[in-house]
This record gives structure tokens, sequence and C-alpha cells, in this order.
């Protein structure tokens, strides 16, 4: 059910990127949101669709009738934003002003040393693999800030895999 919902959505947004902005205008699309969000609990995936049909409408309407839609779009956006900046789009990003996942990262990095917050150092860990994985050769800033992150995380376990994990990125950096 929510399979089919989430793909009604992607459509209807597919639509849009080509020109037809009829079906995120349609109001049955806003009927889907609510069965969507009547089928268990808000997930990444969802509010993801969710935003881009938003802003989709926001686009589609006429200005004086797009606040409401820009407003949701946005709202949602910035959540997102705080689980994975991956989530949300760079011209949505840097629309709002939001940091690049590398940047989120070293905000969570440096959010942990102040805090001691061991979720903020998951977090930062696991944005900074991906940011690694996507930018190949990978850029010196990442591995080095992802050296720094599993050293704490060494620090704060004495699991000696994140001590050899930083060895090996600092190898890569020499």
């Amino acid at each position: 059910m929510k399979e089919q919902l989430l793909a009604d959505l992607d459509a209807r947004i597919a639509r849009h990127a080509e020109g037809d902005s009829s079906a995120v205008l349609d109001e049955q699309v806003l009927d889907v949101v609510t069965e969507l969000t009547e089928s268990g609990g808000p997930d990444a995936g969802s509010l993801t669709r969710v935003a881009a049909l938003h802003l989709c409408r926001s686009q589609a309407l006429p200005p004086e009738h797009a606040e409401i839609d820009r407003r949701l779009a946005l709202a949602l956006y910035r959540t997102l934003h705080t689980v994975d900046p991956r989530l949300v789009p760079p011209g949505v990003r840097d629309l709002l002003g939001l940091a690049p996942p590398h940047d989120a990262a070293v905000a969570l990095l440096a959010e942990y040393r102040r805090t001691g917050l061991a979720d903020q150092l998951e977090r930062a860990i696991s944005l900074l693999r991906q940011e690694v994985l996507e930018h190949q050769p990978a850029r010196p800033a990442d591995l080095q800030h992802l050296a720094t992150a599993l050293l704490h995380r060494y620090e704060r376990y004495r699991e000696p895999a994140d001590l050899n994990e930083a060895n090996e990125l600092r190898r890569r950096l020499d």
C-alpha cells in the first residue's frame, strides 16, 4: 500500500519535471499525502516525496496561492536536513542556506566535542563515510575529518578497528 502511494507521488513529481503540472495540482494528490501519513510513521523516503510534491506545487501555483506549499516544503526539507543532509537536493539546500553534507558532518563533530553525545559522533561518521565513497578520489578534508571522528570513537569505546581505519585514512593523506 505504502509503496503504491509513493509510486503515485513519484509519477506526479516526474510529470511536473517534464512540464505537466496538472498531476501535482490535482486535489486528489492531497488525499494521497493524507493516506501516506496514515499508513505508518513518517520515514525519510515518505517525507522526501511529500517535500518534493509541495515544492512542485509551489512552483506550479500562481504566486498568490503558492505560499502554503512553499512553507510546507521548506519545513519538511529543514527537518530532513537534520536527519541526513543528503536527503535535501543541492538546489534546495542552497535556497535554504543549509549546509552541504561535509559541512554538516564537521558541525556534528564539533558538537560532539562540545557535548560528548555519541549520537552526534555516529552521525558525523556516517556522513563522512558517504562523502568519502561519493567523491573519488576522496577529498583530503573528508579523509582527515573521518580519521579524526574515528579517533574520537576509538577514545570512547577502544575498538581497535576504529584506530586501524583512522590510521589507514591518515596514510592515504600522505
